[in-house]
């Protein structure tokens, strides 16, 4: 007795992968659309990420530029002097600036003028 129902028992488990596999109407259409539905899910996820990213970018570049703002009127770049009415006024060195002697540079402009043929 034992047998017999050992043996039907097992070709009942055989069969049942078989029967799991017994293809339904419309099962790979659904199983489409809800591969279709988890592409969806993920691209709106990953879109709502790209957004969030920006989002802290943005607030990242905001602040940064608040930061550069305040700095910038916190001090002057160059320290301004108090005026003093009796002090004489800055001399600048012109050793090191370029110079020409002025009959080289009224010879210089005379040979211009004559080549682009304006008159003295």
């Amino acid at each position: 007795m034992r047998v017999p129902i050992a043996a039907a028992l097992l070709a009942v488990a055989a069969a049942l992968p078989a029967a799991a596999q017994v293809a339904v109407p419309g099962a790979e259409t659904l199983r489409m659309q809800e591969l279709q539905m988890q592409q969806d899910m993920m691209r709106q996820r990953m879109l709502a990420q790209e957004l969030e990213l920006n989002a802290l970018d943005n607030r990242l570049r905001t602040q940064q530029a608040e930061q550069d703002l305040r700095v910038q009127r916190g001090q002057p770049l160059v320290p301004l002097r108090p005026y003093e009415p009796g002090r004489p006024a800055a001399t600048v060195g012109t050793g090191g600036f370029a110079s020409m002697p002025d009959d080289r540079l009224a010879a210089s402009n005379a040979r211009v003028k004559s080549v682009t043929g304006e008159r003295q």
